[in-house]
């Protein structure tokens, strides 16, 4: 964590420890209340218990929970599980044995830290140093992807649509030409099907002319390990040609990032350059065969699986995707130009045997009385059209972009936004209430109710 001393300078954290007596013995004497540590224990459990847990955090407003993951019951899931449950930026660290067989998968699954058992001089010594910055670091950075999106009353009313008619799917956004927002709707998309909607979603940085999906989330500078073409080269070592086991093994939990930590939302990145997409594994066939059976295994593993693709139809990742796809939408601005490309695009996609009536138009940055209807859009795409998102002129688009922030996560809960911003929200959600039509409903009933009254009142979201 690169947080410095003047950001955390002077802040105490308190927080709770659940580990084993001897480990607790340990860990109480240096961080106990008294000690000049900016890491304070204020509560130390024996045992682990996940609802307990979820309901003992928010009650005592601790800002870290330390764990130790040889203690019975205690595993990588639940451990996430919790945070999800106690719903507010609680710091994740971890403790373990050095050398242990679970040492090294600790290492890559994400937790905030992770420190050796048994405890010596040295190490309390980097955990008060350390601690305090990445505490910050996770209450700082809440908000990103999916993390309380959605005020209760938006999930309450999506929670009574629940019965309306929807149905597990892979959507793919796709353009033949770049620059027009695919990354944009194919992020905004997963995040408020997650975030306000509730599904389990994976989002897929499947662009191997470089992807930018990791980039728009803020995770540009962390788990360079988890990525679609360490995936890929793991399912080809295991022997891959539509091997089970081999992609089981590469995609296994710890392939992903946690989008902002939520459960709802993962994230498997992309490729950083075109350079990395040459690699054998990702290749031609090779790459064709991984992302086919890729498809597959999330299908099984997600509610929604949303792709981000590049514009080739010839490339063996990106076709391998295509021809798994419920849905391709394909993305364009509101300029004939780019309604024709999108024309041809569908042609092209139609004869590597897509069919057309899975491939829908939206328009982005769509701006009123620019001399193109919708229906002359339609007519020329020959698609129909899935939705419009119109441009919000305020640049608070570009401006989540530049923070790192999803635009969904950044503004759904709040009225307290521009009316061009929320325009442009409200195209996002039509787009994502076709798949889920809860999210639909659920943002009907916000809009329809006296933002006077309170509506929102009370909620912030944690930034």
């Amino acid at each position: 964590m690169d947080e410095t001393k003047s950001t955390i300078e002077g802040l105490t954290y308190e927080g709770i420890i659940v580990a084993r007596a001897n480990t607790i013995e340990q860990i109480a004497a240096p961080f106990r209340r008294g000690k000049d540590s900016p890491i304070i224990a204020t509560l130390t459990v024996s045992s682990f218990d996940v609802d307990q847990l979820a309901n003992i955090l928010p009650s005592t407003g601790a800002s870290f929970l330390m764990v130790d993951f040889h203690l019975e019951g205690v595993n990588i899931e639940n451990v996430f599980k919790i945070r999800e449950l106690a719903d507010y930026p609680v710091c994740l660290i971890g403790l373990v044995e050095a050398d242990s067989n679970k040492e090294s998968v600790l290492e890559e699954a994400g937790l905030d830290k992770l420190y050796n058992i048994p405890l010596t001089p040295a190490i309390v010594h980097k955990m008060k140093r350390e601690l305090p910055g990445a505490v910050h670091h996770t209450q700082s950075t809440w908000g990103k992807g999916a993390w309380n999106i959605a005020p209760d009353h938006i999930r309450k009313a999506a929670k009574q649509a629940g019965g309306a008619p929807w149905e597990r799917h892979k959507i793919g956004v796709w353009s033949p030409k770049g620059g027009v927002g695919k990354t944009f709707l194919a992020t905004e998309l997963g995040v408020a099907l997650s975030g306000i909607g509730g599904r389990s979603c994976v989002l897929v940085d499947a662009n191997m002319n470089g992807g930018h999906v990791k980039l728009r989330l803020g995770f540009d500078n962390l788990d360079k390990q988890r990525s679609i073409v360490n995936a890929a080269n793991i399912y080809r070592l295991e022997g891959g040609h539509s091997s089970n086991e081999a992609i089981k093994k590469a995609l296994s939990d710890e392939m992903f990032l946690k989008v902002g930590g939520h459960g709802n939302l993962d994230l498997l990145p992309g490729v950083d350059s075109m350079i990395e997409a040459q690699h054998d594994a990702l290749a031609t066939e090779a790459g064709y065969q991984f992302a086919q059976d890729m498809m597959d295994h999330l299908r099984r593993h997600y509610e929604f699986v949303i792709v981000d693709l590049g514009s080739s139809t010839n490339v063996g990742v990106h076709r391998g995707v295509l021809i798994k796809l419920d849905t391709v939408l394909i993305i364009a601005e509101p300029g004939l130009t780019s309604i024709n490309d999108s024309r041809t695009g569908a042609n092209l996609l139609e004869q590597i045997g897509i069919p057309r009536d899975d491939i829908k138009l939206v328009i982005n940055k769509w701006l009123p009385d620019v001399g193109l209807s919708l229906k002359a859009a339609s007519t020329s795409a020959n698609l129909s059209v899935a939705g419009l998102i119109p441009f919000d002129s305020s640049g608070n688009v570009t401006r989540a972009e530049n923070e790192g922030i999803s635009f969904v996560a950044k503004h759904a809960g709040t009225t307290k936004v521009p009316a061009q911003t929320q325009k442009t929200l409200d195209g996002i959600i039509d787009v994502a209430s076709r798949f889920y039509p809860p999210i639909g409903f659920a943002w009907n009933q916000r809009k329809s109710q006296d933002q006077k009254k309170g509506l929102f009142k009370g909620w912030k979201k944690n930034d």
